[in-house]
């Protein structure tokens, strides 16, 4: 008979209680010291519930888009996200909800779970959920419902997924207690800050005097030591995320972002992702009269890194929607070295062999930072993979595509990934036609942001991608709260959705 766990054992003496007539006192089993859930980690890396879900990803794939290379279906399912709060306090000229948002109630926490519940349900333990809807800190911290926002986090965190708070952010620099209490209360280890110069009502920096994104470096930094004095301070971790959306004002300025990310390295360990987004002409948006081109952002995006990445070493989903290259820096010298080599076939084929092996392993950094066990196990498990691993790098090193220093900082635990690519967005217009445009048709399908969003007919949660979101069924969720006496008897936020005139005016430069 295989043995039980701690937590087969609990269910068990429970049950045997309740058959007996015993009163049943609801004791949670014991939770994991850290070297017990790194050992734990090291001996099952990947969990069986995540590889079926994975698979079941991978046959849903256009034919065209299963290649070795592929992230989706290999690595992860999709990045969840919520329908939640849609109060934003900002006025951007870029915003792709529907102009009614700030006068729509917030879910009910209620609802809020059964999201998450669906979320799990599609993606699996370890998968990523963005909570997002317009600015939800800005929305549960106004309105006075802060425990709501941190219960739905922890929810999210207990389930097993890795909440990550989509937000531009001014209401957690102005109130980091709130951030302090998600991370403490509810276990969030990841935030995504939009800052960029499109965004109109950051306190202190009006539109119109931001002429270029180095302006709004003092508001990364404050963010930056926001995360530094909170992880000194409770022992947590905790990262961030950049979003930018990009758009004919600030296309020239995406290498600033980089290079001010790249300039010091703990910079760089607290900022762990940077997406640029070109701007896609949906929702409340004020369209450049020059729209900016994929291509041109992933050739500023280069030059703000210093190497010539390549745009597809990676597919997540479709090529047209996502292109990412991760970084490797070292924290001794702040150099900077892409994870993927440009060009290389042999490295090429042993990421589609890791992938096809052991795609769904997670390094996400949790409580007890049982990423490097996972991996660990994951080559103790397929030695020959593990071997391949290291002759490649060894190669790697000998002909100086990877600087000795790498090694020695890796060696040491003094090296950490930056993740620099692009999400493209399609416009409304686009999602629309969909039925009649094969391309379009195979970046929803093959979409890797996706949300759980219930089927009013039919009572079941649909995966639903962004973009759908964004072109109608945001506006077909919002018109149900709106007609709900329940959401509306609660404390809201609401406040008038009308773009300010000089956003308009910045938004059509001459």
């Amino acid at each position: 008979m295989a043995s039980s766990t701690s937590s087969d054992n609990f269910l068990d003496s429970t049950l045997l209680r309740e058959v007996a007539g015993a009163p049943v006192t609801t004791v949670a089993p014991p939770k994991p010291t850290k070297w017990q859930a790194r050992w734990q980690a090291f001996r099952h890396p990947i969990q069986g519930e995540k590889n079926d879900l994975l698979k079941r990803r991978w046959e849903s794939l256009p034919p065209e888009l299963k290649v070795p290379n592929q992230i989706s279906g290999q690595h992860l399912t999709h990045c969840g996200f919520t329908l939640g709060a849609s109060y934003c306090s900002f006025h951007c000229t870029h915003c792709y909800l529907p102009k009614n948002a700030n006068e729509v109630p917030i879910p009910s926490l209620t609802q809020m779970k059964e999201q998450i519940d669906a979320n799990r349900r599609f993606q699996g333990p370890g998968g990523g959920l963005q909570i997002t809807g317009g600015d939800v800190a800005d929305a549960y911290w106004k309105s006075g419902r802060q425990d709501e926002l941190v219960e739905v986090v922890r929810y999210a965190t207990q389930s097993g997924l890795v909440p990550m708070v989509m937000t531009h952010g001014q209401t957690l620099l102005e109130h980091p207690e709130f951030l302090e209490r998600l991370m403490v209360e509810g276990g969030l280890k990841q935030v995504s800050v939009h800052i960029d110069m499109t965004q109109a009502g950051r306190h202190g920096y009006p539109i119109q005097r931001v002429k270029s994104e180095a302006d709004l470096h003092p508001i990364r930094e404050a963010f930056t030591q926001l995360a530094l004095m909170l992880r000194e301070k409770t022992g947590l971790p905790l990262e961030y995320a950049f979003s930018v959306t990009v758009t004919e004002r600030n296309i020239d300025f995406i290498p600033q972002i980089i290079q001010w990310t790249l300039e010091d390295p703990k910079r760089s360990h607290v900022w762990r992702m940077i997406s640029f987004q070109p701007e896609a002409d949906t929702g409340r948006t004020i369209f450049s009269k020059r729209p900016v081109t994929p291509g041109l952002v992933w050739e500023k995006l280069c030059e703000g890194t210093g190497h010539p990445l390549e745009k597809d070493a990676t597919i997540f989903g479709h090529p047209d929607c996502n292109s990412w290259a991760p970084l490797l820096i070292s924290r001794s010298t702040g150099r900077s070295y892409p994870l993927v080599p440009r060009d290389d076939a042999g490295f090429k084929k042993l990421l589609g062999d890791f992938l096809a092996r052991v795609g769904g392993l997670s390094l996400v950094t949790d409580q007890h930072r049982t990423a490097p066990f996972r991996l660990a196990g994951v080559l103790a498990q397929n030695p020959i993979l593990g071997l391949r691993v290291a002759w490649h790098a060894t190669r790697l090193v000998v002909t100086g595509k990877i600087p000795g220093v790498f090694v020695r900082d890796l060696l040491r635990g003094e090296v950490h990934t930056l993740g620099v690519g692009m999400h493209n967005f399609m416009d409304a217009a686009m999602v629309a036609n969909a039925d009649n445009d094969p391309v379009v048709k195979a970046r929803l399908d093959a979409c890797v942001f996706k949300g759980a969003v219930k089927n009013e007919v039919t009572g079941e949660y649909e995966e639903v991608p962004m973009c759908s979101m964004n072109q109608q069924k945001w506006a077909e969720v919002y018109e149900r709260r709106l007609q709900d006496p329940k959401l509306q008897s609660e404390p809201q936020v609401y406040a008038s959705s009308a773009q300010p005139a000089e956003v308009a005016e910045v938004a059509m430069p001459a």
